[in-house]
Formats: structure tokens, sequence, C-alpha cells
């Protein structure tokens, strides 16, 4: 308002006395105006208005538009007869007005565009009236000018307007937040936490007093970190990070030992600076996961412990030699097979021999030093992994004393029992490619030593590598085999867990070689995957299974893919090709994929699955429960089927921990909308429990052996199968044999 005076007091000057009567009544005129603006500004200074009335709104535009019609007004009456400096000041002030008042008043877009317009609209007509050729230019560029003053003025309004608005939402979702935090609180298992610079809790909650042990009113007497520290041994990462300022997501933490332990899931980030310390806040969240973690290792437990003498098992072992590779380690594998084990199972029954087992593997456990891992591989084979640095008997020496000590006797109730064991020594070293040929080495050695009379130990040598040239034989052979059409699948029906009722087969391949004869898919598969074959083998599988598919109708089938197949980037277009070419409705295709594909690869697993998801293909994960990261992807990937692995189903009639951990995976998949599917059910005993958890569907020698489809379809029809069965055990699944680069875990956790 200030403005609109100083450039009156101009226009009387560029205009004098020419303007008569018309200058007074226009000075009067924007002098009322500009005081009434003047004096609405001054009565309403000191307040802060929240919100403005429709009334006010109107009242602002009508303010704006007397304005612009007084400075449109000065246009038109006095620019044409002005000389030309005095047209140059007019020009100048009136411009200056339309563009500093129509930006000032973008707030309110109507009375801009009003103040706008109404002096545009008196600046034509001063132009029209000055009559002059160039005028014509000048009122084409005023036009352009206001258009743009227009839209920027709008633009303004809108962007004014977008951020009041989400400043009041703002607000409304912090009184949101807030009252869910107080409920969150006051009902949730979790609890809140917030520190000041110096680490103290100044949140202070009874759930968060409920969680630490400490009285309320103590609470303000902990620093935080100090207290992680002094009752937790894995809070490294947590200090790490509350020192450096950087905010943590799910950070795992052990609270205390034994039985008495607890397991939490921290987040926070840092909410400072605090006023008055110069330093940073914390606030942050405490989950108790427990039950979830118990449930873990429970589950890790059975996936890397062997059930019958609580040595570690296989794939422990094999995690442990591929953890030692990984970090550059030389070591020892020992071998160890028990002489005479069949006789004592024969002669004293099963329970003598598990009992045997048992207290071999306690003679094993207390000749083990520092650095040894003593596990179990099946059946009667243990292993030792020695790994120490400085072991205070030398490899060979080990070797003797197993065999001395396991050809003691055994005392059991009044019966005395002899077994003896053989040793096979094979070097861990820079020369070992994989842990395969390290477990292939000391079995060749053991073999060695058990043709040499037993109750010896075996150094593996080159001369022992008979087994690598069978590979390499049936690796030149595999090529030829594709092409001569020497693979066939072969089928293991699925039925319903109640009324046995066929749903599925699963497509298990087979080759039968004109010299090698039958040769197993645990030895063809493993070569196919190190000759680059597997990609072709795979998709002979799934043309084959989708043939299979066509003429069984209704009846899905069940192919097991590799993880190195599900890599390949053309995968899922090869599989809607097939189906394509074979007519057959992609609901019927089931993929099975086990878990070393998600250590290999998650994201391009998951991408992967995905798309076959969406193609209508079903994915199942096989052999659930065995590994290390079953519950960390379950959720992720996009599983139809869970196949419970049989080391959980030959477990659930003798021990009730398998069947209450079988029972939770059955409920679980149950809620995720997964179908469960037991393997390897062999009796009815298996099967009542199987049925008594109820599973969904059941596979097994006690519904059938793998068959050949002509053979199946007999069967399907109820028929008797005659001929000779399928002899090679359907628990060796194809692609379980990888070779992949997995992350090093051990039973002892990720960490070697």
């Amino acid at each position: 308002m200030a403005a609109n005076l100083i450039s009156a007091g101009l226009i009387c000057v560029a205009v004098g006395a020419a303007g008569g009567a018309w200058l007074v009544a226009w000075v009067v005129a924007i002098v009322l105006v500009a005081l009434f603006g003047l004096w609405g500004w001054w009565s309403g200074r000191g307040r802060v208005a929240a919100k403005v009335s429709p009334k006010a709104y109107r009242r602002g535009t009508l303010h704006a538009a007397l304005l612009g019609a007084c400075w449109g007004g000065a246009a038109a009456l006095w620019f044409a007869p002005a000389a030309a400096s005095e047209r140059v000041l007019i020009a100048t002030l009136v411009t200056g007005m339309l563009g500093a008042g129509a930006f000032a008043l973008a707030m309110l877009p109507w009375a801009s565009l009003v103040y706008t317009w109404l002096i545009v609209a008196g600046s034509l007509v001063a132009l029209w009236r000055a009559n002059e050729p160039i005028f014509v230019a000048v009122a084409v560029l005023l036009l352009s000018y206001a258009t743009v003053v227009s839209f920027a003025a709008m633009g303004l309004a809108r962007q004014s307007t977008a951020l009041l608005r989400a400043r009041f939402l703002h607000a409304r979702q912090q009184q949101v937040v807030s009252l869910l935090l107080r409920d969150f609180e006051e009902n949730a298992s979790d609890a809140l936490w917030e520190t000041d610079a110096g680490g103290h809790l100044v949140h202070r909650s009874p759930r968060l007093a409920g969680l630490m042990g400490v009285p309320q009113e103590r609470l303000g007497e902990v620093r935080l970190p100090q207290w992680f520290a002094s009752r937790s041994h894995e809070a490294g990462p947590l200090l790490a990070a509350w020192a450096l300022g950087k905010p943590f997501r799910d950070l795992k933490l052990q609270i205390g030992r034994g039985e008495q332990a607890r397991w939490w899931a921290l987040s926070a980030k840092p909410i400072g600076p605090v006023e008055g310390t110069g330093g940073t806040g914390w606030r942050g969240v405490i989950a108790d996961i427990t039950d979830a973690q118990r449930f873990e290792n429970q589950l890790r437990l059975q996936a890397e412990q062997d059930p019958l003498t609580g040595l570690a098992n296989r794939r422990a072992l094999m995690n442990a030699a591929q953890a030692a590779m990984s970090l550059g380690r030389a070591g020892w594998l020992l071998s160890i097979d028990l002489d005479h084990f069949k006789v004592v199972n024969d002669s004293s029954g099963h329970s003598a021999g598990d009992e045997v087992l048992r207290v071999v593997a306690g003679r094993l456990l207390a000749l083990a030093e520092e650095g040894d891992l003593v596990g179990r591989l099946g059946g009667d084979e243990f292993a030792m992994l020695r790994l120490g640095q400085a072991p205070a008997r030398a490899p060979q020496v080990m070797a003797a004393l197993v065999i001395e000590r396991l050809s003691e006797p055994i005392e059991l109730g009044p019966k005395r029992l002899h077994v003896g064991a053989s040793v096979g020594l094979a070097r861990l070293d820079a020369s070992i490619a994989n842990v395969e040929d390290l477990m292939v080495n000391a079995d060749l050695a053991l073999y060695d030593a058990k043709r040499s009379g037993r109750g010896r130990s075996v150094v593996y040598a080159s001369s022992l590598g008979a087994a690598s040239r069978r590979m390499h034989t049936v690796e030149q052979a595999l090529r030829e085999g594709l092409a001569q059409g020497q693979f066939e699948l072969h089928f293991q029906p699925k039925v319903d867990a109640r009324s046995l009722q066929a749903l599925g087969v699963e497509a298990l391949m087979r080759w039968e070689h004109p010299v090698l004869g039958s040769i197993s898919p645990g030895e063809f598969i493993p070569a196919a995957e190190r000759c680059g074959l597997i990609h072709e083998l795979g998709v002979l599988a799934l043309q084959q299974a989708c043939q299979a598919a066509r003429e069984l109708r209704e009846l899905n089938v069940a192919v097991n893919v590799s993880p190195l197949q599900l890599m390949d980037p053309g995968f899922v277009s090869s599989v809607e090709r097939i189906l394509r070419g074979a007519g057959v409705a992609p609901r019927l295709l089931h993929l099975e994929v086990t878990e070393s594909l998600m250590l290999e690869d998650a994201p391009a697993a998951l991408k992967r699955l995905h798309a076959l998801r969406e193609l209508g293909v079903q994915v199942a994960l096989d052999d659930f429960g065995t590994g290390f990261s079953s519950l960390a992807y379950l959720r992720a990937f996009p599983f139809h089927t869970l196949k419970i692995d049989r080391s959980f189903v030959r477990s659930l009639t003798e021990h009730a921990d398998a069947r209450a951990i079988v029972n939770t995976i059955v409920k679980m998949a149950r809620v995720l909308g997964m179908r469960t599917v037991a393997e390897g059910v062999e009796s009815e005993r298996e099967l009542a429990v199987v049925r008594a958890i109820q599973c969904d569907e059941v596979q097994g020698y006690l519904v059938a052996r793998p068959m050949p489809l002509t053979k199946l379809r007999d069967w399907l029809a109820g028929r008797p199968v005659t001929g000779p069965v399928d002899e090679v055990d359907s628990r060796i699944m194809p692609w379980r044999s990888t070779h992949l680069s997995a992350p090093p875990t051990t039973m002892f956790g990720t960490d070697f």
C-alpha cells in the first residue's frame, strides 16, 4: 500500500496540471483504497490467522479490483496525451504495479487475476488512444506478459495451497501417530524407548521395564549402551552403530545365557541434536523374538544335527569344510566306517544298533581336539573334520587311535558287542577344488582301507582316482546319451493323505546306458552340471513331463529344477514355449526348487519364480526344514507347496519333537495358503501320523515307487503293475547335488 501511495505521487508529477479534476478524483480514490488496506494490515499485524472466512476472501478480491481499476484508469486517461518522457514514467509505474501486485496477491488467485487484467484492460485502452503503429506490437507483448504473470501467479497459489494442506495433514498425522503409539505401548508386546545424548532412558514405559527387568522408577538411571554391553556378548554391532550415529534395523541380540536367554530385535535411529547437550539422542523399539528364535534354533538343529547321536550331520560337515576353504585354511577329513555293524543289527536288533552308534559317537567326541568337528554322515559312517591350527595328534595318529578306540568291546546290558572301524584320510588344502572332491577323496581312501582287510587307515593318493575316471566317463557319455534318447522320465505318484486319491506325480529322470548300464541321478546330474549339459537335460525333462501331463489330463506333474537352470535368464520363456507347444495348462506343471537356489542369488530367483507364478505354473519348495534359510525366505517367495523332507517323516513315529515341528510347519503353511506334501512315507505308521497332523498329500514307497509312463497308466487304472520296478531310490532328488558357492554355514551358525 505504501508503494501505491508513492507511485500515485509520481503519477501526479508526470501528469501535472493537465490532469485536472480527473487527477484529483483519481488520487483521492487510490489514497482511500491504500489507506483502507493499510488500516487492515495495521489492525491485524499482531496476530496470525489460522483461517479466513469466504467473506474476507471476497473483500480481498474487491480491494484488489479497486486497485487494478485505479491503475488501469491512470494508464487509459493520461498515457496517450503525455509527452514521451512522461509516457516512460507512466508505463514504468503501471508495469511495475502490474507485476508486483500480481505476485503479492498470488495467495488470493482470483484477486490476482482481477487486479492484473483490469490494469491490462486500461493499458490496452491507453495504447489504442495513442494510435501509433508501434503500440500494436506493444499491446501483443503486454497480453503475452500478462498471461505469463497470470499463470505464474496461479502456479504459486497452487504450490502455497498444497504446502498449507501438507502442513495440516502432517499435524493430523502427528496426532494420529501419537494416539497409535500410546495404544501400542499399552497393548503391544514390543516396547518403545528413547534416550538422551548420554544414553540415559527418557521414555520409561511399564512394558520396557518388564522387558529389561528393571523397576520403572529406576529406568532413568539406566544408560542403554552400557546395559546392553554388560548383558550381551553380541552387542558389538549395536555399540558401533551407536558410536557412529548410524541408524539400524532389526539388529538381533541375545540377552543372557542358558535357558534364561532372551532374543531381542532392535531398531533405532538418532533424533538429535538434543537441546543443551550438543549430542544426539536415540529413539527406537525393542521386539521380543525369543519364541521365534528358539523355533529357528530348533529347526537349524534339526537340519544340521544327527537326531540319533547328536553329532553334526553331512550338511553341517560340508558347510564347515566349505567355510574352511573360503578362509584358505588347511585341514584333514577322516572318513570313518564301522566294520561288522550289519552283524550287530541282524543279531541284536536295530535298537542295539542305535545304541552302538551312540557309544561310537561318544568315543569319537572324547578323542576330538580343539578345532575338530565330529559328524555322522549316515548309517554307520562317521567323519571327523580336523581344522585345528596346531593339533596335538597328527592325522595318521588320530586315525590309529580311532581304530583302536572303536575296536574296544561295547557293553549293552548282558551283551558284549564288538565292532571295528576303517578310516580314509583326505587332505584339505589349496589343491581341493570343492567340498565334493574332498568327500570323494576321503571315501576312495576308505574303500581302499576296507578292500585291504578293514581295521586299517589309508591316506588318499592320486592312484585312488578310479571314481574320478568314472566321472569323466559319465561326462563323455552324457552328450551321446542325450542325442540318442537314452534318458527317460519315471513318475512317482502323489496322493491325497486322506482318500489316497492320486493328485499328481513327480517326474524323475532315469538313464540306461547301453554299456555303462543304469546310471543314477546322483551321478549323472552333477556330471551334467559340470560339463554344461544341465540346461539341455532340464529342457528334455520339461518336454517329457508336459507330454505326460497332456496324457494324464487333470493330474499335475512336478519337475525338479536345478538352480543352474533357474539362473538362466531365458528359463521362464523356455517353460512358456514348452507349455504352449505341448498344449498343457500351466497350472498342471509344478516346479520344485531347493533352498540352495535362494542362497545363490535370492533377488534373481525371486524375480523368476514370480514370473513363473504369473505364467500360471505352481512352485514347490523341496526338502523344507533342512536348510538354514527356510523361514527367512518363506514369505518372500511365491511358493504354492511345501515338501516336508523325509528325514522329518522318518522321525515322526519315534520322536515327539519331530512331530511337533512338522505339525507347526503344516499349520504355518496353511496360514500362508500353501499345501504340504510329506515325502518318503514308507509305512502305515508314518501315514497315520501324517494324517493326524493334517498334511495334504503324501509321497513315498508306501504309495508307489517311480515307474515309466506305461506302468503309471496301469497303476492309475487300478491294474496290477507287472515287470521290474524302479530300483532307484526316489529319495535321491536329481537336483540336490548342485555345485553352487553358497555362503559358508556350520551347525553352530553362519560364522565358522
